[in-house]
């Protein structure tokens, strides 16, 4: 679901950039028309916010595997106790007593066991699931880096064209708070933090 979202998010900054026409005065723009977004965040700090959302790290994936390998050293400790008569009633009498003499014979057990499982140290059963969680990590990630990096572009294309060609359009303004939100919702708020605080 995450994927297709960001599969559809993809086309759509892409065919919003294709069919956009650069105006000639944006091309290239000067070291002095960029300069005034020098307090705005750049794209490698998008992208390093992105590296550290725990959602897209596969880093967590690698950890549980360690910690499933890890698991087979701890043994398995069992303990069992057990009661047993080996001899359920036994009566005595005497010949000249007429009192009865009852006795039960109890066996108490206590049992232990202690199993470890080396296989398990070398290679976890649930190894495999956890590398497929390791791959989908790494391609959510990827997937979601060619987003941000393409709505940051688009975004700077459009304030370019707003700023230098003076487009105060509804379209233009409501397409550059549009790709604000996305950036912000793919950073995990990492473009607001930057933009209010630097940094």
């Amino acid at each position: 679901m995450r994927r297709a979202a960001c599969g559809a998010l993809w086309l759509l900054l892409s065919a919003s950039g294709a069919t956009a026409q650069v105006p000639a005065e944006t091309a290239r723009p000067s070291p002095e028309a960029l300069a005034r977004y020098a307090d705005e965040p750049s794209i490698a700090q998008l992208l390093a916010a992105l590296q550290r959302l725990p959602e897209l790290d596969p880093e967590v994936a690698r950890r549980a595997a360690r910690r499933a390998r890890r698991g087979g050293w701890l043994p398995d400790l069992r303990f069992a106790l057990r009661r047993g008569q080996a001899r359920d009633l036994s009566a005595q009498l005497d010949p000249g007593d007429d009192r009865r003499r009852v006795s039960t014979d109890d066996d108490l057990a206590l049992e232990g066991s202690l199993t470890i499982r080396l296989s398990r140290a070398a290679y976890g059963p649930d190894e495999v699931a956890l590398l497929r969680e390791e791959r989908a990590r790494e391609r959510a990630r990827e997937e979601r880096a060619r987003v941000v990096v393409a709505a940051y572009f688009e975004r700077r294309r459009l304030q370019l064209e707003r700023d230098l060609r003076g487009r105060q359009d509804l379209e233009t303004l409501n397409r550059i708070a549009e790709l604000e939100a996305l950036l912000d919702a793919f950073t995990g708020g990492a473009f607001t933090r930057i933009m209010r605080h630097g940094p």
